[in-house]
């Protein structure tokens, strides 16, 4: 199976590989490549799936006019989002694309963050930042991220990313169970 990733983050490859490991694929080869989400640093909302979608879309381009074949496009994207009662939610969305253009959209769990962060963020402050200058490190963002920080360590970026790509492959893998399900709705009149 060859995988093309729209990042060069490395938390976002081992997300994918641990992803492909808990679903018992071994053989496979990711390729990795720097493509734009064209959203904001900290997308909100419908952003995140559409900065995946755009990077799924840079990468496309990049295997056509490159020639490079591909089973899935994986994108990953993080950012922060308001349940219906308005509290919001660090998340994390993966886009896969197969082959042929079928497309499959996973989340991750979300970890609850307070207002205050939130409007920080809306007013164009990164969590992220302050998360190194309480920490005095760098790169918060490719280590445990936002969610690792608020967990301490329970979930890292890493095992949300994974759980966003596992929800995103659901579809390819698991479509026997799908249809078994979708056909005996089908007896029930509601």
């Amino acid at each position: 199976m060859k995988i093309l990733l729209g990042s060069k983050n490395p938390s976002k490859k081992r997300a994918l590989e641990k992803a492909l490991q808990e679903l018992n694929i071994y053989d496979y080869e990711i390729n990795s490549y720097d493509v734009s989400s064209s959203v904001s640093s900290k997308p909100i909302g419908y952003e995140i799936i559409r900065g995946a979608d755009n990077r799924n879309k840079e990468l496309k381009k990049i295997a056509v006019n490159s020639n490079i074949e591909y089973d899935y496009l994986c994108s990953i994207e993080g950012g922060f989002s308001v349940d219906e009662n308005g509290l919001p939610f660090v998340v994390t969305y993966c886009i896969l694309e197969d082959k042929f253009g079928k497309k499959s959209t996973g989340k991750s769990l979300g970890i609850r963050i307070s207002k205050i962060m939130f409007e920080f963020v809306k007013k164009g402050g990164s969590l992220n930042k302050v998360i190194e200058q309480i920490k005095l490190e760098n790169n918060n963002k490719q280590k445990l991220g936002i969610t690792g920080y608020l967990t301490n360590g329970l979930y890292s970026r890493e095992t949300v990313d994974k759980h966003a790509v596992i929800s995103s492959f659901v579809s390819f893998i698991y479509q026997d169970e799908k249809q078994k399900l979708e056909q005996y709705i089908k007896q029930f009149k509601i």
